[in-house]
């Protein structure tokens, strides 16, 4: 663990002249919390992860850390710090989930684990993986969450209110009463999807780092859906190991704590 020299003496020599010996103060302290937060990150991942277990169409969250050591002299005392600090990231999983048949003629899965549904929303175009489409009230295609499925067009897809059946087909022709209408569903793919955004839990936005949406032929497997792809056991293992690993920093960072306070006892019983 890093440590550095602080400004504390303690005082007594076999001359009586005072000694100035320094005293050694840990920064390991700073590396703990580092730690500590960087669990706490974790747990949130985790967290969600379970939580959504079962939601079609959801792509796990990844913590990712990277390890940064910062390294400070004290000009007044020659002294080197060196800190560590963590840089955290959290990244979707891009694996695709299990397709799971369900007979219903508006669900439909996506085929190619780097394709996306686009849907519109207040903020702009989004992005999708979840098949389950639901017909609105007002006639449109939307998400489970309110979403807008678009055309190829980018417009919100809407049915006739007198329509008796609606389906969509593998390639994401909408059919209306057994007649394809010549309205597709919008499937679009990215240049570098890693760099795509999760927005809340269904939605991905595109950034420079993904590069723009480019509309794509849809391939889809009908009367389907994606599972989620985060493994329930998978993800309570994982909660289980940030949690003990979160206690575990907590110790190291009460340790330091009294190794502290007993130095600064000893500081003050010496002068």
């Amino acid at each position: 663990m890093a440590h550095t020299l602080q400004s504390g003496f303690r005082r007594g020599s076999p001359s009586g002249a005072p000694r100035r010996e320094p005293i050694v103060m840990s920064t390991g302290i700073w590396s703990a919390a580092s730690g500590a937060v960087a669990q706490m990150t974790a747990l949130d991942v985790a967290a969600n992860n379970v939580a959504n277990a079962a939601t079609p169409g959801y792509r796990a969250d990844r913590a990712v850390f990277r390890q940064q050591l910062n390294a400070a002299v004290d000009s007044t005392m020659g002294t080197r710090s060196m800190r560590f600090s963590l840089t955290r990231t959290v990244e979707p999983d891009r694996r695709q989930g299990s397709i799971v048949q369900t007979g219903r003629p508006l669900d439909v899965a996506l085929r190619s684990p780097d394709s996306w549904f686009a849907v519109a929303t207040p903020k702009g175009e989004r992005y999708t993986r979840a098949g389950s489409i639901q017909l609105g009230s007002d006639g449109t295609l939307r998400t489970t969450e309110g979403r807008y499925y678009v055309d190829q067009n980018r417009h919100p897809i809407r049915i006739p209110p007198d329509a008796t059946s609606v389906s969509i087909g593998s390639n994401g022709a909408v059919t209306v009463d057994g007649i394809e209408t010549g309205v597709y569903l919008r499937v679009v793919e990215f240049p570098k999807p890693a760099g795509l955004i999760k927005e809340g839990t269904l939605l991905v936005r595109a950034t420079p780092q993904s590069g723009k949406a480019e509309a794509v032929p849809a391939d889809l497997e009908t009367q389907s859906v994606e599972s989620s792809n985060a493994s329930a056991l998978n993800c309570m293992t994982s909660l289980v190991q940030a949690t003990r690993e979160f206690e575990m920093v907590t110790r190291v960072i009460d340790a330091f704590s009294n190794l502290e306070q007993r130095t600064a006892e000893e500081v003050a019983r010496s002068k």
